[in-house]
């Protein structure tokens, strides 16, 4: 009995001991800094808890904690010294414009990816950008860091389609008609929006049920205003004199004179067809035309 009273006395001691070593020793690493708490059991042996060492572990992630902090506030520190040039004006490029640099030196590019809030102000840039409310001085500025705008195809992407229809109607309601130019001041995105309409419907490419809204409204899915202006100025003189021919069937002499200079455009158009210089579009065109097959010679 008094063995066993030496023993936990012992026993106690040495818990005091290591206990107090665990609060007034600076923090180890978890493996290195342990302590255990001994328990005699009924039979008299010795077992071992880690009770002590779960402590220690909770110390050392709190101090891991405060490593991470120290890292996250010297990155917003070092983002927050980035100054912003003094010609931008725009509120959004200033506000995103640190996290720009910072995105292109540590990743080589300012294009920060869309799931962050920063993310989604550069996708708002890119629609400034196109709708010609950024300066040409920081548009240039943000091209020479590398920064990617958008193309006639990311527009259609990026756009709300319903948004876009509704600004379509609108234009028609003003105009009384869907030929919006491809490059329209007032609104670049909305022209370059049914552009890629049609562009995309040539190609199979677009969704049935768009294409049966726009078809609901009217649109006009050939462009008067296609490819500059000259092949569509000669085509809708061919248009109109063919449909004439077909309808009263021609006869007098300044029809020949207009089918001589038809015929010297179609054949023109076949040449450059065979040459591999026609687009498909325009071959699909061509195909409309009346009364004669373009594709051989007149």
């Amino acid at each position: 009995m008094v063995h066993r009273i030496a023993a936990i006395a012992l026993v106690i001691l040495a818990t005091s001991l290591e206990i107090s070593m665990a609060f007034t020793i600076d923090p180890m690493p978890t493996h290195i800094q342990r302590s255990s708490l001994s328990i005699i059991d009924n039979n008299g042996l010795i077992k071992h808890s880690s009770i002590i060492e779960c402590k220690a572990a909770a110390t050392s992630s709190y101090d891991n904690k405060d490593d991470n902090d120290d890292n996250d506030n010297d990155a917003e520190e070092a983002t927050s010294t980035i100054e912003i040039p003094s010609f931008v004006t725009s509120p959004v490029l200033s506000q995103v414009y640190p996290a720009l640099i910072a995105h292109k030196s540590k990743y080589g590019n300012p294009n920060i990816p869309l799931g962050t809030a920063d993310g989604k102000k550069c996708k708002t840039l890119r629609r400034l950008r196109f709708q010609n409310k950024l300066s040409d001085e920081e548009a240039s500025h943000l091209a020479e860091l590398g920064f990617a705008f958008h193309s006639f195809e990311d527009v259609y992407y990026e756009c709300d389609f319903d948004e876009m229809l509704r600004k379509l109607l609108d234009y028609r309601e003003e105009f009384g008609t869907y030929q919006i130019p491809k490059k329209y001041p007032p609104d670049p995105e909305l022209g370059a929006w049914v552009t890629m309409l049609r562009r995309l419907r040539g190609k199979d490419e677009l969704p049935q049920s768009r294409i049966e809204r726009l078809d609901d409204v009217g649109f006009e899915w050939v462009s008067t205003r296609k490819c500059g202006s000259s092949f569509m100025a000669n085509y809708r003189d061919a248009m109109g004199y063919l449909t004439k021919v077909e309808e009263t069937g021609g006869g007098d002499d300044k029809e020949e004179e207009d089918f001589s200079k038809v015929r010297k455009w179609v054949d023109a158009q076949r040449c450059a067809y065979e040459k591999g210089n026609l687009s498909e579009q325009r071959a699909g065109y061509m195909d409309e035309l009346p009364g004669i097959d373009w594709r051989n010679p007149l």
